[in-house]
């Protein structure tokens, strides 16, 4: 809601918040950035405003979208004026999130913002939205496939992609070349060597060539990746996904589990029974479905073990299956008893638990965590 604040009070907080890299609007003459601040133009960032607007679906209404590294807040309350139903924006330095809280205060337009960095984006901390931005991003980014797999999780349709480049004239041509026994096709990306005490939010480290954004994105899992603009060393790509219903390879982006020891036996004798009690919980966007009467029917899910030696030398890779006792629902957790049976031989072994589809995937492989459990039998 719209804070009445004085000509003088908000003069006073734009100073305080200073610097300003967004030039947003404040009304009655006012606004947050009169001059430049690393030699960009005063009236950053409505440049690519003017490009990426036209690139929004025509009806905001009823849509929401997130605004990563959102600075300020220009794009977000850019949006939200055009009407998108909810939008947040997210970024890493709490300065521009102070920005833009300030800036929600003066123009009362319903924008949320939290400090939140690429990295820890996921959906079950900020949920999906239907538009996504991430401009000015990712040359910022130390770890840029990890941060592309986060927007894509928490992307419905759209993302939009707004970042600095090679320069294209200095960019060498993608090529085929043998990796092992396949011809794989190599695109340029470039690594900016930075000081050594170099703050990832600030500094560049990655400038990918055109070729290479583009694969990069469709690695990721976005269906249609096009450059709609290359200027100034600079390209605005967007990104759409297809509906997913029905495909097994999104499904299983989505397998997700958090496992939790909650008792079970550090020591016992040869080939006596084991029992182990632990906690799982869905931490994914697929729902997990249980098998009522038995375990190992295609596609239900299971809590799983693998026996190893120490050494990591297998023992026994399906070592025993716990079948779910009911679905499991994105959100939900169940505590789940394993039975198993002890190693025949004495000596030191670590058992593995993973959850598994069976006859698909067990979760590990796509990028889920194991809970790993020493035992010493005697």
């Amino acid at each position: 809601m719209k804070q009445t604040m004085s000509r003088e009070e908000i003069l006073a907080e734009l100073k305080r918040l200073e610097p300003w890299f967004h030039r947003i609007d404040l009304g009655d003459g006012l606004y947050t950035k009169t001059e430049s601040v690393m030699g960009e133009p005063v009236d950053h960032p409505l440049g690519p405003w003017q490009t990426i607007q036209k690139l929004l679906p025509r009806e905001l209404s009823g849509k929401t979208l997130l605004d990563v590294g959102c600075n300020a807040g220009f794009y977000a309350f850019e949006a939200k004026r055009l009407g998108a139903k909810r939008v947040l924006g997210v970024d890493g330095q709490r300065q521009h999130v102070r920005q833009g809280l300030f800036v929600r205060k003066v123009l009362g337009l319903a924008v949320e913002f939290r400090r939140l960095n690429v990295y820890e984006l996921n959906p079950r901390l900020v949920g999906q939205f239907d538009i996504t931005l991430a401009l000015g991003l990712l040359y910022h980014l130390k770890h840029p496939i990890l941060a592309l797999d986060n927007l894509y999780q928490v992307t419905k349709e759209l993302l939009i992609i707004e970042t600095a480049i090679m320069p294209t004239e200095r960019t060498p041509e993608s090529f085929v070349h043998p990796l092992g026994e396949q011809q794989m096709l190599l695109h340029t990306l470039a690594f900016v060597e930075n000081p050594t005490r170099a703050k990832e939010q600030v500094f560049n480290w990655f400038l990918p060539g055109v070729d290479a954004l583009k694969a990069m994105l469709r690695t990721t899992g976005f269906d249609e990746v096009d450059v709609v603009e290359v200027k100034n060393e600079r390209a605005i790509v967007v990104c759409r996904k297809a509906k997913s219903e029905g495909r097994s390879d999104e499904a299983e982006k989505h397998l997700v589990a958090k496992l939790n020891l909650v008792d079970g036996p550090g020591t016992c004798r040869a080939s006596t029974e084991l029992i182990f009690l632990l906690r799982v919980e869905n931490v994914g966007l697929s729902r997990w479905p249980a098998k009522s009467k038995a375990v190992g029917e295609r596609g239900t899910v299971s809590l799983g073990a693998h026996l190893l030696k120490m050494d990591e030398d297998e023992v026994d890779w399906d070592y025993g299956r716990a079948g779910l006792p009911r679905d499991m629902e994105p959100g939900d957790s169940l505590d789940i008893e394993f039975k198993l049976r002890a190693p025949t031989t004495a000596g030191n072994y670590i058992v593995e638990f993973d959850m598994v589809a069976e006859h698909i995937t067990w979760f590990e492989d796509h990028g889920s965590g194991t809970l790993r459990h020493d035992i010493v039998v005697e």
